[in-house]
């Protein structure tokens, strides 16, 4: 963390909020602003399979076991190492990237400035088993996966097998948007009191609204509310 690393020239590069991925066209060394994995219990394991297979992994769960031609793929891209380097606004398997010194501009800015010592946000503190208190009455949102978005996105593919796997996941995407079919559906949670108190159950995701969900142990049951409307009336109890 708060290290740098070296992303080499064709490194598949993954965008944090909605997009597609791309092979970076340069060699660049960026400073660590996360690591999290991307093992089959995250939200972002589907994101390294290519389109047949993430169809196969999301009909698969309770329903039936996941593949193992998928398990051997991931594990032969990840290299047995599932996890991931977040930058800026982009992220990288930690098995493609390598460690590195800390640019010149760098090095020269810590030598003539004082390092500013900066309060961690509440995003920052929402760590896994910190406890937070709601300061006000308010009405919770929190989001579910569209029943309707695997079925509408598998006939839209069924059509344009022809394509190569990159233009076509672009084409999939534009004409999703263009019928507004999207992966979530906003519903409402319900009403939370002042003074009433959650745990947070896991790490911030890199799932809905651009990564900043908080996955959390709330009245007993697991729900994913944004980050950005409970931000507001929330305050740190304890960190852990």
């Amino acid at each position: 963390m708060n290290g740098y690393v070296r992303v080499p020239k064709g490194t598949i590069v993954y965008p944090t909020g909605d997009g597609v991925e791309a092979p970076s066209t340069r060699d660049q060394v960026v400073k660590v602003a996360r690591i999290f994995d991307v093992d089959v219990k995250s939200d972002s394991f589907y994101l390294l399979l290519p389109d047949e297979m993430r169809l196969r992994y999301f009909a698969s769960g309770s329903k039936r076991p996941i593949d193992p031609d998928i398990l051997e793929f991931a594990d032969r891209l990840t290299k047995g190492d599932y996890r991931a380097v977040e930058w800026s606004t982009k992220w990288a398997l930690i098995a493609g990237l390598q460690p590195a010194e800390a640019p010149a501009r760098a090095k020269a800015g810590k030598k003539l400035d004082a390092p500013e010592k900066k309060s961690p946000t509440k995003q920052q503190q929402m760590v896994t088993g910190s406890v937070w208190r709601f300061t006000e009455d308010t009405e919770l949102r929190y989001k579910v996966r569209n029943p309707a978005y695997a079925a509408v996105r598998d006939d839209i593919e069924s059509g344009l097998r022809q394509l190569p796997s990159y233009v076509r996941t672009q084409t999939v995407e534009a004409k999703l948007s263009e019928l507004g079919v999207i992966d979530h559906l906003d519903e409402p949670w319900g009403t939370v009191k002042a003074g009433e108190t959650f745990t947070v159950r896991s790490k911030l995701t890199s799932g809905f609204a651009g990564g900043q969900d908080v996955p959390m142990l709330f009245r007993g049951e697991k729900f994913t509310l944004p980050y950005a409307s409970l931000e507001p009336v929330i305050e740190l109890v304890t960190d852990r």
